[in-house]
């Protein structure tokens, strides 16, 4: 399976609510080409993805944040997977998409020895699930926005070989990020608590 395919089903089950983060890669990439509505930190850099989102899910607990992390991202940082699930929020969803490569930079270490799904169930997360192929990526990501978290899905996908335009980065995103999260309807509960 590949990105082109599962994040294409994933923005037909969101809400345009629900906050999105995604890691520098192609998820930032392929994900500015399927969704333009709502609060979406497209392209964090690398081993930040899961950890923003994190304190995203912490913000506004009570709606779904979903971060799309990358195997190489994700290595970066896999201490943040014990903070997770320390942490223990149950409206966040993990998809980390593992293509076993820095884009054109060679092979990560998944494509050896390195099981990031294993690692996640390691360090605490009930909610894991390494998908292969779409019907089982389908029926992962619905669960994991129906019930509670945290989620950790590692869904195994194909390298890319071809480059997609980033629609969506640097202070533009940035300021269109910050400018939806302040629309949000979820914006200030803190404040009313």
């Amino acid at each position: 399976m590949n990105r082109f395919e599962c994040l294409p089903l994933l923005a037909e089950m969101l809400e345009e609510n629900t906050l999105k983060v995604t890691s520098l890669s192609s998820n930032a990439r392929i994900w500015s080409g399927v969704w333009d509505k709502g609060p979406v930190f497209a392209s964090m850099n690398m081993g930040l993805c899961t950890g923003f989102a994190l304190g995203m899910s912490l913000a506004f607990p009570t709606r779904k944040v979903v971060a799309l992390d990358s195997d190489g991202s994700l290595m970066e940082d896999t201490g943040v997977l014990i903070t997770l699930a320390d942490a223990n929020p149950t409206n966040l969803v993990v998809l980390c998409f593992d293509n076993e490569s820095y884009a054109r930079m060679g092979p990560t270490a998944t494509s050896r020895k390195a099981n990031l799904a294993r690692m996640a169930e390691g360090a605490g997360i009930k909610s894991v699930r390494l998908v292969r192929t779409i019907p089982e990526y389908e029926t992962a990501v619905k669960e994991a926005l129906m019930t509670p978290g945290p989620w950790f899905i590692l869904a195994k996908v194909d390298a890319e070989t071809q480059r997609v335009p980033d629609k969506r980065r640097g202070a533009a995103m940035k300021f269109d990020f910050m400018d939806a999260v302040e629309r949000h309807p979820d914006y200030g509960a803190w404040k009313r608590a």
